[in-house]
């Protein structure tokens, strides 16, 4: 060999070692993998369902069918319902029609409940379910059994029930949990709130109750819930409620300086199926920090496109989950 070839072969030899030296790992036949735009994802909410319950199924099914067809298409994470899911606690035939509706999403779409006044055994005894807080045919309808096994179940109070609820699921790079309060909590079901939150510093919160804020002015529950659970946590993003026939945003800073965004809708009416089958659909887009919420019939193919019902929340926030 020539002292000169032997000078090339080393020159290619050696810029051959840099070259593998600065290629990264990858699978053969690959490229590098290239960082990836934050996924947007939808979270769909049922305002109260109770006269879809009773009289008009077919409208309750149509949500829950759109909801269990477009969970990949729309990336709906979680379905929320505000509560009032029938109208009478007594009328089987009304939890038939609720869970048959529901159990469209089993094995698609996780969901969680929050327990309106008409869902506990006080109503048709003309107690006050504010004082009278059993809920036993809730629990028998949809028993805390028929969450615990999901991914996201966190828990519930009492422990053995369905009463109260958390889940966590991660979206959009950030982790996320949903507390479900029952209706006008009690000190000791805001106090188990309050832990549950406390103990989750790294998860954004969306909080539903069932009343909570006629429109855009807060009811006696509302002020005291924001007063002793919404604004005190930096973590606490949105609160979802029904119960009013109204539709409202209240928009305020939590006393760490954290926005939160309460939101109220409920469209139920006892003789008009078309009003009881709108639902919420919002959609997140962290790399915009903003949720676009639209309220939509899918029995009718329709839209509500009023500023009460259609909007943007700007500025919300997605903080990088930790991993």
């Amino acid at each position: 060999m020539t002292r000169f070839r032997a000078r090339v072969l080393g020159v290619v030899a050696a810029a051959l070692s840099v070259s593998l030296v600065a290629l990264p790992a990858t699978a053969a036949g690959h490229s590098a993998p290239q960082a990836t735009a934050l996924e947007n994802f939808s979270i769909v909410v049922f305002p109260d369902t109770q006269y879809s319950a009773e009289s008009f199924p077919q409208a309750f099914n149509a949500q829950s069918k759109w909801i269990k067809d477009n969970t990949v298409a729309r990336n709906i994470k979680y379905a929320i319902h505000e509560g009032d899911i029938v109208d009478d606690s007594d009328q089987s035939y009304q939890w038939t029609n609720a869970t048959g509706a529901l159990g469209q999403l089993g094995g698609v779409t996780p969901y969680i409940l929050g327990v309106g006044n008409h869902d506990m055994d006080a109503m048709p005894k003309g107690q006050n379910p504010a004082v009278v807080r059993d809920a036993v045919a809730f629990n028998r309808n949809f028993p805390r059994s028929g969450f615990s096994n999901l991914p996201s179940f966190g828990g519930t109070y009492p422990a053995g029930q369905n009463d109260n609820s958390f889940h966590m699921f991660s979206a959009g790079g950030t982790d996320w949990l949903i507390l479900a309060l029952k209706y006008a909590p009690t000190d000791d079901e805001i106090a188990w709130g309050n832990k549950v939150i406390t103990d989750h510093p790294d998860r954004q919160v969306l909080i539903v109750t069932h009343a909570y804020q006629n429109g855009t002015t807060k009811d006696a529950v509302g002020q005291k819930l924001w007063n002793r659970t919404v604004s005190r946590h930096p973590n606490v993003s949105m609160v979802f409620s029904g119960h009013y026939v109204n539709q409202g945003l209240i928009v305020e800073k939590g006393v760490n300086g954290n926005t939160v965004n309460q939101i109220q809708a409920d469209y139920q009416n006892v003789s008009t199926l078309d009003p009881n089958s709108y639902f919420r659909i919002l959609e997140f887009n962290p790399t915009a920090k903003t949720v676009s919420v639209q309220t939509y019939s899918p029995y009718l193919d329709k839209n509500l496109t009023d500023t009460k019902n259609q909007f943007t929340l700007q500025n919300v926030s997605f903080p990088r989950a930790r991993r």
